[in-house]
């Protein structure tokens, strides 16, 4: 019986499988900037010639990207991930965006879990800083603005998680969400009820996930996608209602 060889990583190879790995555990979060080259030279301890040959790997594989003006960012593909055709179909179809929904309940429920388990200090104070950010934009008629503030918060909630896949598959639905988060709020941003309902839920699922109460967390996620599903429910029928039903049109 012969034993393959045990080849050693070069210099290079050694730095690519390090950054990877902090891809991978969510050091570096997508759209994040690495460390400057001179500081990852030193804390990795490697020569600038072997960092940039590295970084230069990278690049190639498609997980980091340079700026203009310098910096190294991790790939953020999110925006790019839906075409506008399957985009106009979501928007046009009331059961796609229902199904957009339970994916949500699915993915941000396990998230949540996770980030009350994982989270940092770190993540905790991004976590809270993005809750302030929703809380001073809500209810001011910008539904955009809210829509952004509102995804920014499960985003950083996705990331304390520390579960790649999951991060990337929240992100990689990015546009679908903040379409439909933006749409939901332009249909409900007079009902005083459901905004303040939404924003007392979104406390309540931080301050979860800040005691470490996974399951507690899991089910205020799904519980308020539920919600959410609802008042976009009773909206979405309404505009819909005088629409003829499909079967009727080939009686035609």
């Amino acid at each position: 019986m012969s034993i393959s060889r045990i080849h050693t990583l070069n210099v290079t190879d050694a730095i690519v499988k390090k950054i990877e790995s902090m891809i991978v555990d969510g050091t570096y979060i997508p759209g994040q900037a690495l460390l400057p080259e001179r500081q990852l030279v030193k804390e990795l301890k490697v020569s600038r010639a072997s960092l940039r040959t590295a970084l230069s790997a990278l690049k190639a594989n498609g997980l980091i990207r340079s700026r203009q003006g310098g910096g190294h960012y991790v790939c953020d593909v999110a925006k790019n991930t839906f075409t506008d055709p399957l985009l106009n179909l979501i928007n046009r179809n009331i059961d796609f965006k229902f199904q957009v929904i339970e994916l949500r309940q699915s993915l941000e429920g396990t998230a949540a879990f996770y980030a009350a388990q994982r989270a940092t200090e770190k993540d905790k104070i991004t976590i809270q800083a993005r809750l302030e950010d929703l809380q001073k934009i809500a209810g001011k008629n910008s539904p955009k603005e809210e829509a952004e503030a509102d995804l920014e918060l499960h985003l950083a909630i996705a990331n304390a998680a520390h579960n790649t896949p999951l991060t990337l598959l929240i992100r990689n639905v990015y546009t679908v969400l903040i379409k439909l988060i933006e749409e939901h709020l332009s249909q409900n941003q007079h009902d005083e009820t459901i905004n303040n309902q939404l924003q007392i839920q979104h406390s309540e699922l931080v301050e979860a996930i800040f005691s470490g109460d996974g399951v507690r967390a899991r089910q205020i996620a799904y519980d308020h996608l539920s919600y959410v599903r609802d008042s976009f429910g009773d909206s979405c029928f309404t505009d819909n209602q005088n629409s003829e039903p499909l079967e009727n049109l080939f009686d035609q």
